[in-house]
């Protein structure tokens, strides 16, 4: 009862203070490219994807905001078997907002992430890999705690290399990603 009662206590403190603290959801669906390596042979191919990202952050409305997330993607096409396993991505978000009216803010953003996804290709059982990208979008204030995103980013996914014997597979992949969201400010 008591850690209720403190927990209680916590959130209010949060909701009372302007602390800048928000939560949110991004939804977006990427037109990707991906790239395989072996030696002087490369071969393309494009394999969309859908991301569902779960992200907590904190800033001042119209000046810098930073955050970090969780994302999982899940590809059209399995990137390395059949399975079609979905990657999982932590990463870290730099958000420069620029204020045109009270509730209109466009921002443009950087962003690093490092994510793991399960496959049958390699003896270790997964693939990991990392990402930056940049991006742009804008930011409305639809009241008091509630902002609904709109966005575009150009992500580089780099994976790690897979050594068979002599061969070795290096793949990575760009995308373009429109994405909608929705934050909540305590």
């Amino acid at each position: 009862m008591k850690k209720i009662a403190l927990a209680t206590l916590l959130a209010s403190g949060l909701m009372a203070a302007d602390s800048g603290l928000y939560m949110g959801l991004d939804y977006g669906k990427a037109t990707n490219t991906h790239e395989f390596t072996i030696g002087s042979s490369s071969a393309k191919y494009d394999n969309d994807y859908s991301d569902l990202k779960f992200k907590i952050g904190g800033g001042t409305d119209g000046e810098l905001k930073f955050q970090g997330y969780l994302s999982k993607i899940n590809y059209d096409i399995g990137v390395y078997d059949n399975q079609n396993n979905a990657l999982y991505e932590i990463g870290f978000d730099m958000i420069k907002e620029f204020e045109v009216t009270p509730s209109f803010y466009p921002f443009v953003k950087g962003s690093f992430g490092v994510g793991r996804m399960d496959t049958d290709f390699t003896a270790d059982g997964y693939v990991s890999e990392l990402t930056f990208n940049i991006g742009a979008g804008l930011s409305y204030k639809a009241i008091d705690h509630i902002y609904i995103l709109a966005g575009v980013d150009y992500i580089w996914r780099r994976w790690s290399d897979l050594t068979n014997g002599s061969i070795t597979l290096e793949t990575s992949d760009t995308a373009l990603k429109p994405y909608i969201g929705m934050n909540y400010k305590f």
